[in-house]
């Protein structure tokens, strides 16, 4: 290519550049930007790198003119608007969204860490009975309804049931849910995340196809059950109800869950996840209290993976009663053989 070529198409990018780039980025950047023109070669960076430092008066007065003081005196910027040109923008997630629980419902009964096929269920039924007992107005089911092991990164056990049998054992509970004529909300935890994660690892290219989504492969639009989102903020009045991961796997040791939750959260809290039954209450200085719990789980105890987990792991449920004041109520009830203990 001719030298005025060249000279040319350093001009343009001179005249029309907002950041004064080292002669040696603007030419890589030309010769990028120009593949038509320039052969994509560090010696044709190293040749339009020659021809700008020419026209900037870094190699004699060759070409000179008026460029040294008219284009490359910096004009004062902030150091923001000077770098924008140099780092380019990174990914951000979106805020976690909120969930409200509808304001003509008041008393909720919170079932979480079900662990299908793992229940127990003399503890599933024990904690739906005491809640119509108790005449909640809606079923609120907080993550982990489903356990997924056969798709987990853990190693599999020979004679562990399989995954769409354990698919039909969850669609007949929730078909028993929906048959109840309450309200059920179905938020989902780490175990239903593991669907997702199975298709993205292993086949990507399903990942948007609607019959596949997990609330279709479940039924729930059919059963009229509202999905909510992993890692959605659920707001009960003044309570936050979440189902645990989202804060992490490692934050509440050695400390009970609620303790952990409170010093996360600094806020009015309940989850589930971690299979305890814990609470911890707080006021500051103006006598505002902050009020946070731990739910037990409707699992198995003895899991073959750790079969001494009942020694920390308790059966248990919540019923969250919201005022109209948004306040709150939380009875935190643990199960034992099939009863509940107050």
């Amino acid at each position: 290519m001719p030298k005025s070529q060249i000279g040319e198409i350093v001009v343009d990018y001179i005249k029309s550049m907002t950041s004064d780039f080292n002669n040696r980025t603007l030419a890589r950047k030309i010769v990028q930007e120009n593949p038509h023109v320039f052969e994509q070669t560090e010696n044709e960076i190293e040749r339009v790198r020659n021809r700008i430092r020419q026209y900037r008066g870094a190699s004699g007065e060759l070409d000179r003119r008026d460029f040294k003081t008219k284009y490359w005196v910096r004009e004062e910027k902030k150091v923001s608007e000077y770098m924008a040109d140099y780092l380019a923008k990174g990914e951000e997630n979106d805020t976690p969204s909120i969930w409200y629980l509808p304001p003509h419902l008041n008393k909720v009964l919170i079932l979480s860490d079900i662990h299908i096929p793992y229940h127990v269920y003399d503890a599933v039924m024990a904690a739906l009975d005491y809640g119509m007992q108790q005449g909640v107005d809606a079923i609120y089911l907080n993550g982990d309804i489903v356990d997924f092991k056969d798709i987990s990164r853990w190693d599999k056990e020979p004679d562990a049931i399989r995954l769409h049998d354990e698919i039909d054992m969850v669609r007949e509970f929730l078909q028993g849910l929906a048959g109840i004529g309450l309200p059920v909300f179905y938020k989902l935890g780490n175990h239903e995340d593991r669907w997702q994660k199975k298709i993205m690892r292993d086949a990507p290219e399903f990942a948007k196809l609607d019959a596949l989504k997990l609330e279709n492969v479940l039924g729930l639009n059919d059963l009229g059950i509202e999905l909510i989102a992993s890692g959605t903020r659920a707001q009960f009045g003044n309570l936050t109800v979440i189902h645990g991961h989202e804060f992490g796997e490692t934050l509440f040791s050695p400390v009970n869950p609620a303790r952990g939750l409170f010093l996360r959260a600094k806020s009015s809290i309940l989850s589930g996840h971690y299979h305890q039954r814990s609470q911890h209450g707080e006021a500051n200085i103006m006598g505002e209290e902050t009020r946070c719990y731990s739910t037990g789980c409707l699992c198995d105890l003895t899991p073959k993976y750790r079969p001494f987990a009942f020694t920390k792991w308790k059966h248990g449920a919540a019923i969250v009663e919201v005022n109209p004041d948004k306040t709150f109520q939380v009875f935190n009830f643990e199960i034992k053989e099939g009863q509940i203990i107050y």
